[in-house]
C-alpha cells in the first residue's frame, strides 16, 4: 500500500509540472480548501492534530472526492507557480501538510509542504519548465529562499 501511495505522489509531481496546474476542492461560501487531519504527521508538542490541505493532479480525481463533508465544495485550479511560491510556503509556515491525490475514500499520500516544494522544484528543473513567479525573480531565486529559510 505504501508503494502505491508513493507512486501516486510521484505521478502527482510529474503531472502538475507537465500541466502546470494543481487541483483542489474549495468551499464556495468560505473559500477554505478541502482539509482533514493527518494520519502520518504529529505536531511538535504532540498535543494538536496536524492539518492537511488536499490537492490533486487531475480534475476527475478531485471530483471523485466531492462527497460527505466536501460535497458542496467546487473543483478549483491553482497555477503551479502560485502553488509553489504561495501555497507551499504558507503551508510550511503554518505547519500544514499536503495531502496528495487522495482517493475517493479520502486516503492518500501526505508530505510536508517544504519537501513537496523541493520535489516540485527538482521536477521543474528536470522537465525544463519555465515558470513566472510574483515574489521571486526565478526558480533559482525560489530555490535559494527555500535553502536559506529551511529549518530542520
Amino acid at each position: 500500500m505504501q508503494q502505491e501511495l508513493l507512486d501516486s505522489y510521484y505521478h502527482f509531481i510529474r503531472e502538475v509540472v507537465t500541466t502546470q496546474t494543481v487541483y483542489c476542492l474549495r468551499d464556495v461560501q468560505s473559500e477554505y480548501v478541502a482539509a482533514c487531519t493527518s494520519n502520518d504527521f504529529v505536531s511538535q508538542d504532540q498535543e494538536e492534530e496536524v492539518g492537511v490541505f488536499v490537492f490533486w493532479s487531475e480534475k476527475e480525481a478531485a471530483e471523485a472526492c466531492q462527497k460527505e463533508e466536501w460535497e458542496e465544495y467546487k473543483v478549483d485550479e491553482i497555477p503551479l507557480s502560485e502553488f509553489m511560491e504561495e501555497w507551499c510556503l504558507d503551508m510550511y509556515q503554518d505547519d500544514i501538510v499536503a495531502g496528495i491525490n487522495f482517493s475517493s475514500d479520502l486516503y492518500g499520500y501526505e508530505e510536508s509542504a517544504l519537501e513537496l516544494l523541493k520535489t516540485l522544484i527538482d521536477e521543474v528543473e528536470v522537465q525544463r519548465v519555465s515558470l513566472s513567479f510574483n515574489s521571486f525573480t526565478s526558480l533559482d531565486d525560489l530555490k535559494e529562499y527555500v535553502k536559506e529559510n529551511e529549518i530542520e
